[in-house]
C-alpha cells in the first residue's frame, strides 16, 4: 500500500466514492461521517493524511484539525470546502492544514495533493539509513528500484579483478560508487587513489599517472612515483576518462594489457597490480563511433559496465537524500532536533528536474539550512531552482512561423504527455498527476494523439 488516508464527510455518497477510488489507487482508506467518530478512529489507527470537510455537525473542521494535530502532530490535513467558505479554509491552513480543495472536485485532483504529502511522511519515517526500506552501500543511499539494482551490481562485481566502467551524468555519485566497490572488495585494506583527466595538460597527466625520473624535464629534481605505483595492490579510479588524449590512450591500453609502464624519462618497465575503475559522463561508444576514442581501449574498459541513474529518474530517493543531507550538515533547530521539511517545500524539491543531480540537491539543502531560523524548512528557504521546476515538461525548439498555432500547441502537448508516460512507467493515473489534469482528460488526449500507454511500461 502507498499510504493511509482518512476521509471525514457527512455526505455518504461523496465519502464512499472517495473511499473506493482512493483504494483503487493503492491507498489504505478509512472513513468517518463526523469528527468525534474520526477522533476515535485516529486513536486506534494513525494515518498519514486526513481529508476532512470544513463544515460538519458537532465539531467543525478547524476544531477537528487542531485536535487531530494534537493527537498526531505529523498527520497532514486537506480541507474540503465549498466556494463560499474558502476564506475559512485559508484560516485552517494558518492553523496547520496543508491545503484545501474546493467542492466539487475530481479524485485525480485530490490525488495530486496527496502524493507529495506521502513523500514527506516517508522522509519522516526513514531517518537516513535506519528505515526498513532504505538501502546503503558505502556512502550511497537509496530506496528506489534503480538504486537497489545498482547496489546489487556493486556487491556482485566488487571482488572481481576486472576493469569497471562507471557511466553517469555529472553529480550522480560515480566517485561514491567507486568507493563502495573498493570497500566491498578484497583490496579494501590497500589504497584507493583517484585521478581526473579534466582540465590538465597531457604532459602533466602522463607524469601524474606514471611518474617521472630525475631530470626527465625542467623541474624534475628527483624521481617521483605516479598514481599507478602508489595504488599498487589497491584500486585506482580514473575519472573523466572521456577527456584522455590519443597518445595517453595508447599508454593506458598498454597498462591494461601488460600491467606495466615506464616512468616519464625512464626506460625500465615498472610492474604493478592495480584494480582499475574508470568513470565517464559521456557515451564512450558514441566517442568511438565519432573517432575520438580508441575502440580497443573502449573494449578493455567496458569489461564490467555500471550505469548510475540521474536523480530525475529516481525521485523516490529525494526525501531520503534530503533527510540524509540535513543530518550530514549537522543542522539543529531551536527544538534541539533536526529541522523538518514542510510539505510545500518538499513538493518543490520533488518537482525540480535536478540537472545537477545529487550534487545539486545537496547544495540546495545546505543553502536552505543556512537560511532556516525555525524548526522547519519552508519554500522561502529554498534558493531559486532555475527553469527546471515543471515536471514532465521539456524545452522544445521554437516552432517555425509558418506552422499553424494549433499544430504547434499539439506538438508541445504531445511531447509533454509522452514525457509524463515515460516518467510514470505507463501509469495513466500517475501521468495525469504529473501533468496536472484529470485522468479522463488524459484518456481523451491519448486517444486524440494515438498513444498506447502500455508501450511505456517496463517489463
Amino acid at each position: 500500500m502507498r499510504g493511509s488516508v482518512l476521509i471525514v464527510d457527512d455526505e455518504p455518497l461523496k465519502r464512499i466514492t472517495l473511499q473506493i477510488e482512493l483504494a483503487e489507487a493503492g491507498y489504505t482508506v478509512y472513513d468517518a461521517p463526523e469528527a468525534p467518530s474520526a477522533m476515535r478512529l485516529l486513536e486506534a489507527h494513525p494515518v498519514d493524511v486526513i481529508v476532512t470537510d470544513l463544515k460538519m455537525p458537532e465539531m467543525d473542521g478547524i476544531t477537528f484539525l487542531e485536535r487531530a494535530k494534537g493527537l498526531h502532530p505529523d498527520v497532514q490535513v486537506i480541507m474540503m470546502t465549498a466556494y463560499g467558505t474558502v476564506d475559512t479554509a485559508v484560516e485552517a491552513m494558518k492553523r496547520g492544514a496543508y491545503d484545501y480543495i474546493t467542492k466539487p472536485f475530481s479524485t485525480e485532483a485530490l490525488l495530486a495533493k496527496i502524493e507529495p504529502l506521502l513523500n514527506v511522511q516517508h522522509l519522516r519515517r526513514s531517518p537516513d539509513d535506519d528505515g526498513e526500506n532504505v538501502h546503503r552501500v558505502g556512502n550511497l543511499i537509496g530506496a528506489s528500484h534503480a538504486m537497489r539494482s545498482l547496489f546489487e551490481q556493486i556487491r556482485t562485481v566488487a571482488d572481481s579483478e576486472r576493469t569497471i566502467l562507471i557511466e553517469g551524468e555529472s553529480g550522480t555519485g560515480k566517485e561514491l560508487v567507486s568507493e563502495a566497490i573498493h570497500q566491498q572488495s578484497r583490496r579494501r585494506g590497500r589504497p584507493l587513489l583517484k585521478f581526473t583527466f579534466a582540465a590538465l595538460q597531457p604532459t602533466v597527466i602522463e607524469s601524474e599517472l606514471f611518474g617521472h625520473e630525475k631530470g626527465a624535464f625542467t623541474g624534475a629534481i628527483r624521481q617521483k612515483p605516479g598514481r599507478f605505483e602508489l595504488a599498487d595492490g589497491g584500486t585506482l579510479l580514473l575519472d573523466e576518462v572521456d577527456d584522455i588524449s590519443p597518445d595517453l590512450q595508447v599508454k593506458l591500453l598498454r597498462v591494461l594489457e601488460q600491467q606495466e609502464f615506464e616512468r616519464v624519462g625512464g626506460e625500465q618497465p615498472v610492474k604493478v597490480d592495480v584494480r582499475l575503475i574508470c568513470a565517464t559522463k559521456k557515451d564512450l561508444r558514441q566517442l568511438v563511433q565519432d573517432g575520438h576514442f580508441r575502440q580497443d581501449l573502449y573494449y578493455r574498459l567496458h569489461v564490467i559496465h555500471l550505469m548510475v541513474p540521474p536523480l530525475r529518474d529516481r525521485r523516490d530517493d529525494i526525501p531520503i537524500l534530503v533527510n540524509h543531507f540535513i543530518a550530514k550538515h549537522g543542522a539543529v533547530a531551536r527544538s534541539g532536533e533536526p529541522p523538518a521539511v514542510s510539505p510545500h517545500a518538499m513538493d518543490i524539491l520533488l518537482r525540480h528536474s535536478w540537472p545537477g543531480n545529487v550534487r545539486e540537491l545537496e547544495h540546495v539543502v545546505e543553502r536552505a539550512l543556512a537560511f532556516c531560523d525555525g524548526d522547519q524548512l519552508e519554500p522561502k528557504h529554498i534558493p531559486p531552482l532555475g527553469d527546471h521546476d515543471d515536471v514532465g515538461q521539456q524545452i522544445l525548439p521554437a516552432p517555425e512561423i509558418a506552422k499553424p498555432l494549433n499544430q504547434a500547441v499539439a506538438d508541445v502537448e504531445s511531447n509533454m504527455i509522452a514525457s509524463a508516460l515515460r516518467r510514470s512507467n505507463g501509469n495513466q493515473a500517475r501521468a495525469a498527476q504529473l501533468l496536472g489534469i484529470p485522468r479522463t482528460t488524459l484518456r481523451d488526449k491519448l486517444s486524440k494523439y494515438g498513444f498506447d500507454s502500455g508501450s511505456y511500461a517496463q517489463h
